[in-house]
This record gives C-alpha cells, sequence and structure tokens, in this order.
C-alpha cells in the first residue's frame, strides 16, 4: 500500500520550466526520449506518480546522478542530472514527494548560456517504448 498524499500539486510548476520537449532536439541528441526542464541548482524534484525506487547512481556517466522509480502501471522514470537524491532503493514514493535536488551532473550545457542545472526525464514503458513525461505533468493535479 502507498502513503496519500492529501494536497493536489501543479508539478510543473513545482519543479520548474520545461526547456527541452518530448522529441525535440539537444546537442548531443537530435531526437530527446524525454523532457528537460530547468531551475536553479538544489531546486526540489517531485515525484509524479506513486511508485517504487528501484535505483540511485551517483555516476560521472552522461546522465549524472539519477533517482529511477518504477510505478504500479509498469513505467520506469529516470530522474537525471541530479544534485542529490534524497530517497532510496526500495523506498515507496508518492505524488508530490520529494525525492530529489536538481543540478548539472553528467553531460549538461546550457543553450542560453546561463546554469546547465535541469532534470531530464524519461519514462519507458513496460513495453519498451519511450512515453512522454509531459503528459504525466500536465495532467497531475
Amino acid at each position: 500500500m502507498y502513503p496519500t498524499f492529501k494536497k493536489p500539486v501543479n508539478i510543473l510548476k513545482k519543479i520548474g520550466n520545461l526547456t527541452t520537449p518530448f522529441g525535440g532536439s539537444t546537442r548531443g541528441e537530435s531526437w530527446h526520449p524525454g523532457v528537460d526542464i530547468a531551475a536553479p541548482e538544489g531546486s526540489p524534484i517531485p515525484a509524479i506518480t506513486p511508485g517504487i525506487v528501484s535505483s540511485v547512481q551517483k555516476s560521472n556517466n552522461s546522465f549524472g546522478n539519477t533517482v529511477t522509480v518504477n510505478a504500479p502501471n509498469g513505467d520506469v522514470q529516470q530522474f537525471a542530472h541530479l544534485q542529490k537524491a534524497l530517497v532510496k532503493p526500495g523506498q515507496k514514493v508518492v505524488p508530490g514527494q520529494n525525492i530529489a535536488k536538481m543540478g548539472s551532473s553528467g553531460n549538461t550545457y546550457s543553450p542560453s548560456n546561463g546554469s546547465a542545472s535541469h532534470l531530464d526525464l524519461r519514462i519507458v514503458s513496460m513495453y519498451g517504448k519511450y512515453k512522454n513525461p509531459y503528459l504525466y505533468l500536465q495532467n497531475f493535479k
């Protein structure tokens, strides 16, 4: 059983500004299978659905520090370029619960020459297909 989250949260406004849409392009990808959301370093990143944290990685790869959450519907959500994780593997999370802090770890850049701090959010369905995270973000109430 997942704990309940009592107060609705507008997730996108709580996280930051959408800078790269699903299917857009970045310096490293001609087709970006997630969304990028920019906000100041250290800004809180909330969970977007209930789920169980499957991994927390501190890494120097292109995604940097990551948190991966498995949702009840089988989706796998990857939160990347984090400054810091606030959860541990096996932990249950609820929508709106802060799970990480915004950062610029891994391979990041700023198209406007500002801070490279952002969240790269990718969702893969149980069938191995990328899903548009914005659909979760815009419908989250």
